[in-house]
């Protein structure tokens, strides 16, 4: 006779939590849903068999061995399990079992351990499991899933988690490694999401056209996963929103301030959380986080659809599609330095993030041609090859210092090209925190 499945509790039915809950009902789990929003607890109770509602925490989690945490912040996780009224702990049965797949601090995970210590519930295992893929993968169970935790208590889960994932990532360095994992992920996310606004505002501004300018990008060395999905949206904006603003925003404060928590600069991926905060204070906390291009178009927001049918009628000849792919590149090769000696310093194996970040959104070209070479040489910008040349074409667009040009050998074509920039009167808020990093370590 083959074992039920066992009955699962699932809070947070925001984007992707419905998607992961609805997949979790049709393959065959019994799930009941908890979000603070009705409407959505509605439309989960409609899908029908094996789809149950609760209206607290604690209902949900009645006769739950499981109950996946997919809230979008900690300060709703911690409601959610500790609310002295309604909390989750106090319902749970002996020796369930709390998977956490929120994206939280690393710091975090540990004080839910301690604070379920602290109520006598040690019989409760926790697992930390944050998830990337977005809503379309959520649906589909197709999801990279960053596991950590004991052993034993991942391999009684390894059914739940296997159903919800294509990709299950074992982090091997405890509970909390798979935040940790997670959080470089996100640098990865945080600076080739506001680098792909960066670069095709530029393109809009120079008075490219837009969709062809995009379609050789996505196929040449400045290609990013990123760039690729959030230019699409950008293009087609009534395609609707596919990653809220707030999400990218936390996760980098996420980021950066666990990075403080180490002592670690994050020059980049500060940059990066900046302009997210900036767009959050001008009111786009609820748009598509590939919105971020309106803040280096002020006044012209919609100029990047515009022109995705005009003529490349440019207004500086020396802005071009290679142009734009070398900012890329230089802006992902720094992220991927930033990036990985974080990693480094937090303990997780290189080549196991490797796997991650090309399996999912993370990825591009420059890390994927770069990542050897660096890893061999400790993270050193110095053993990347070509590194100087990739700098140098940086350093054309730095608007700030003159003097370079003549230090570097910059031809009489690229100082104008650097005119040109300066002209369009055009922001490089990514491409010249990049510039800094180079000139810093190259040193």
């Amino acid at each position: 006779m083959v074992d039920s499945k066992p009955t699962l509790a699932f809070a947070g039915l925001g984007a992707m939590g419905f998607g992961m809950a609805s997949h979790l009902v049709r393959s065959g789990f019994q799930v009941t849903g908890f979000d603070l929003y009705e409407p959505l607890v509605s439309k989960f109770f409609s899908l029908g068999a094996g789809a149950k509602s609760a209206k607290t925490p604690c209902e949900a989690v009645q006769g739950a061995l499981y109950l996946i945490c997919m809230v979008a912040t900690s300060v709703q996780a911690t409601s959610l399990l500790f609310d002295l009224e309604t909390g989750a702990v106090q319902g749970l049965m002996q020796n369930a079992t709390i998977i956490i797949c929120s994206t939280v601090a690393p710091a975090y995970i540990s004080e839910v351990r301690s604070r379920l210590d602290q109520l006598d519930r040690a019989d409760v295992r926790l697992l930390d499991c944050p998830v990337s893929g977005g809503p379309v993968r959520a649906a589909e169970g197709k999801l990279s899933i960053f596991s950590s935790g004991e052993s034993s208590h991942l391999t009684n889960a390894q059914e739940v988690l296997s159903c919800m994932s294509k990709h299950l990532y074992l982090i091997p360095s405890g509970l909390g490694g798979g935040s940790k994992a997670k959080l470089i992920h996100q640098i990865f996310a945080a600076v080739n999401i506001a680098m792909a606004s960066e670069a095709m505002g530029l393109a809009a501004v120079a008075g490219m056209n837009t969709r062809s300018t995009f379609e050789q990008l996505k196929v040449g060395a400045g290609w990013s996963w990123m760039l690729e999905n959030r230019v699409s949206y950008m293009l087609e904006p009534a395609r609707g929103p596919y990653s809220s603003m707030t999400i990218i925003t936390k996760d980098a404060g996420i980021i950066t301030s666990t990075g403080r928590d180490y002592k670690f600069p994050l020059p980049l991926t500060s940059t990066a959380e900046q302009l997210y905060l900036t767009a959050i204070s001008a009111g786009w906390a609820k748009k598509d986080d590939c919105e971020l291009v309106r803040l280096y178009l002020p006044g012209k927001g919609d100029l990047v659809v515009k022109q995705t049918d005009s003529s490349p009628d440019s207004k500086s000849r020396s802005i071009t599609v290679d142009t734009i792919k070398d900012l890329l590149i230089g802006v992902h090769l720094i992220g991927m330095i930033e990036a990985m000696s974080f990693c480094d310093q937090l303990g997780i194996e290189a080549t196991l993030m490797h796997s991650i970040v090309l399996n999912a959104a993370g990825a591009s070209n420059t890390f994927r041609e770069a990542f050897t070479p660096a890893e061999k040489g400790n993270w050193s910008l110095k053993r990347v090859p070509g590194v100087e040349k990739i700098r140098d074409k940086l350093v054309s667009f730095d608007l700030h210092y003159d003097y370079v040009y003549e230090a570097v050998g910059l031809t009489s074509k690229q100082a104008k090209a650097i005119d040109d920039v300066y002209t369009l009167r055009y922001p490089l808020f990514l491409s010249c925190a990049a510039l800094q990093e180079f000139h810093r370590q190259l040193m």
